[in-house]
């Protein structure tokens, strides 16, 4: 049961996550944009015409530069400060929303795509900041807020792309950058990070008013803070190398869980749906389903902070990936069934298993990709090895997004199906075998038990 002041400290830093959280409205619009823009190119009266060739380029393009926007972030969040680092986020957004809206050619539009991708990789480090800000027992909730918001962008794209044209949306994007970014200077600095920059009593005052508590309420958080956190006024280049060697197992968690997710299909169901659900001859309107399917993954993520109260990581992500895996093969058997059908019967059932995907990704495999990245990294390094983490993550999205119109012409829709409920498996095994379990454990006790520390 809640008091009134766990209450107060509560929906502050629900407030706080819910502003930081827009810039993950934005990916998600950075994400689902592609699959109806390419779909208003195509049509005979679009002034601007691509190819395939060209499509592939500007869906690799979302994360071409985005290790680049990792490694910038990791460097302001460490060394700037996490605030600052929020708000230079927006800054690529909002330049590469006017870019596309007053595009002419093919050329503007990959421009503000890369302009975009930067924003997009500095935004993989967000899950720092929440971190840093929310109180151990709120974390993983707070935390999977994330899935709602980014699933809320790819909702709002699909729905006002189905309605409006690009150039029109990209400016009403542009306006929302910029509210957004203004909003964000109402934010805290990270207690934690004012605490290494040897800013100790502004630090426990930033933490007492997050938390809407007094300084012995809550001294206890405030103790563990000081026992763990060492001072670090200026750069020394050789200790962050060093901390960031000792932190190798969790990065290799992070990364191979990231590619695992990536493997499972989710980007590229993004990206191409529409492209998708044509090449799987359904009878049904494939920019509708594109539209129910963001709902879908919308509803998926409501879901999840429930999820994430409740159960730990591990049972989360089994539980959601072996949903995938099951979804995805009933597709893949459907096609094998009525490959060659001209009248496919219950064809009703593909888009119902796309929905179900989708909801299950939502529910666990998708949002634990990024919890475990704010969870597992060590507060000395955790803005650089985020910054590292999604470098190597970004390259590895763009890959699979520049090669996957290939894949599919040689393969076929049906291979790659299989394909991605094979991927799904294996997240299961993953999640059983090798997730470490960090519900309900503070970021000290994380630290403690993933990067060596002992008391």
């Amino acid at each position: 049961m809640l008091y009134k002041a766990d209450l107060i400290g509560f929906y502050k830093q629900l407030f706080f996550v819910c502003i930081t959280l827009l810039i993950y409205v934005l990916v998600g619009i950075n994400r689902s944009y592609l699959a109806f823009l390419f779909h208003q190119l195509d049509a005979p009266n679009s002034k601007i015409t691509i190819d395939d060739e060209q499509k592939s380029w500007m869906a690799s393009s979302l994360s071409l530069l985005s290790p680049l926007g990792c490694l910038v972030s990791g460097v302001i969040m460490d060394f700037m400060g996490r605030k600052f680092f929020i708000l230079s986020v927006f800054v690529p957004f909002i330049l590469s929303w006017l870019i596309i809206g007053f595009a002419k050619n093919y050329e503007m539009l990959l421009i503000g795509m890369l302009v975009q991708s930067i924003g997009g990789g500095m935004a993989v480090c967000i899950a720092t900041y929440i971190s840093e800000i929310t109180a151990s027992n709120y974390r993983g909730v707070l935390l999977s807020i994330l899935e709602i918001t980014y699933n809320a962008g790819i909702l709002i794209c699909n729905v006002l792309m189905y309605n409006l044209r690009w150039d029109v949306v990209s400016f009403i994007f542009s306006a929302s950058s910029l509210f957004s970014f203004l909003l964000s200077f109402i934010l805290p600095e990270s207690p934690i990070w004012l605490y290494t920059r040897g800013k100790q009593e502004k630090s426990i005052k930033t933490l007492c008013s997050i938390r809407g508590q007094d300084r012995d309420k809550i001294e206890s958080e405030i103790l563990e803070m000081e026992a763990s956190c060492s001072v670090q006024s200026t750069f020394d280049l050789k200790q962050v190398l060093k901390n960031c060697l000792k932190a190798w197992k969790p990065f290799m968690i992070c990364t191979v869980l990231f590619i695992l997710m990536q493997n499972t299909g989710y980007s590229i169901m993004i990206a191409f749906t529409i492209t998708i659900v044509d090449r799987l001859k359904i009878p049904f309107e494939s920019s509708m389903i594109t539209v129910i399917y963001s709902v879908a993954g919308f509803a998926g993520s409501f879901i999840t902070p429930y999820f994430m109260h409740k159960f730990g990581r591990k049972a989360i992500l089994s539980a959601s990936a072996f949903g995938m895996a099951v979804s995805m093969m009933a597709i893949a058997i459907y096609e094998e069934m009525y490959l060659t059908s001209d009248v496919k019967p219950f064809a009703w059932l593909v888009p119902l298993f796309l929905y179900a995907y989708v909801l299950l990704c939502n529910i666990g495999v998708l949002p634990l990709s990024y919890v475990m990245c704010g969870e597992l990294f060590p507060h000395e390094v955790r803005g650089t090895m985020s910054g590292f983490y999604g470098i190597v993550a970004y390259i590895y999205w763009a890959t699979t997004l520049k090669f996957y119109p290939k894949l599919m012409f040689v393969f076929g829709i049906k291979v790659m199906i299989w394909a991605f409920s094979l991927s799904c498996f294996m997240v299961t095994l993953f999640g059983i075998f090798v997730l470490p379990e960090t519900r309900g454990k503070s970021l000290i006790q994380v630290q403690q038990q993933y990067f060596g520390k002992k008391d």
